[in-house]
């Protein structure tokens, strides 16, 4: 199992409730690859960067690729969370990429002008699978924490006849993960048409979902396990906040 973010210190109940380890029976499975689905701002690259530091604090290598943020914002955001990356850049244990705004960490680019042009991603699709596969390389050990948040970004840069060959490279991430037994999660947003959510649905081996009702003075959050593979136990609804340290969770 590799623990979910946290590792129950951040995802925890001080009323004495399991934390997100617990519920699913150990954490998510090696070989897995997670949908993360809900709104802008309802905690998903929350959670990723927690799933990022708590691997990272256990000597673990994670390959964090944003679709949405140049690397010089990405710091920032994981700052704000307590991941100083700079350490674990250093290290070579955390490698950073954009593949719309082809950044990768440790290249010698401007970051700030390089972030102002993007990709279109049907005509780029070898232009990013070469950059996500480049950061792969410069991790070291056999099984790492992916993270692609989201593939909302890719989506929306692709017009109807480039769809394929962006399943295709979705596919293909998805059947790496599991033969080389690394742990991924993505990310998107319900803004996607439902025909494509349920292809993304399918693809991968669990979905969490978050809903958020904002029509209450203190905003309600919902976070809905519907499948993760090889953990019976993890299927329910759960409410959480969100804070400055994480994700505070409980059953409902």
């Amino acid at each position: 199992m590799v623990s979910i973010p946290g590792i129950t210190e951040i995802i925890r109940d001080p009323s004495g409730v399991p934390g997100m380890d617990q519920i699913t029976d150990g954490g998510f499975p090696k070989e897995t690859n997670i949908l993360l689905l809900g709104p802008t701002g309802a905690g998903k690259s929350s959670m990723c960067i927690q799933f990022t530091k708590c691997g990272l604090e256990l000597g673990e290598q994670v390959l964090y690729i944003s679709t949405q943020l140049p690397l010089y914002d990405m710091r920032a955001k994981m700052r704000q969370l307590g991941l100083d990356t700079g350490k674990y850049e250093d290290e070579g244990n955390l490698v950073l990429v954009n593949p719309l705004s082809k950044e990768i960490s440790g290249a010698d680019t401007d970051e700030q002008m390089q972030a102002a042009r993007f990709v279109e991603v049907e005509h780029n699709i070898t232009t990013i699978a070469s950059l996500i596969n480049e950061g792969k390389r410069k991790l070291m050990k056999d099984q790492i924490r992916i993270v692609i948040d989201s593939l909302t970004g890719l989506l929306l840069n692709t017009s109807d006849e480039g769809l394929h060959e962006l399943y295709r490279l979705i596919e293909t991430i998805t059947r790496r993960v599991r033969l080389q037994k690394h742990v991924a999660l993505f990310t998107l947003a319900p803004a996607i048409d439902e025909r494509t959510i349920e292809r993304l649905k399918f693809i991968m081996d669990g979905v969490m979902e978050f809903k958020v009702e904002l029509d209450f003075d203190t905003p309600e959050r919902k976070l809905i396990i519907h499948n993760l593979l090889f953990t019976d136990k993890a299927i329910g609804r759960y409410n959480y906040i969100l804070t400055p340290d994480g994700i505070i969770l409980n059953r409902y």
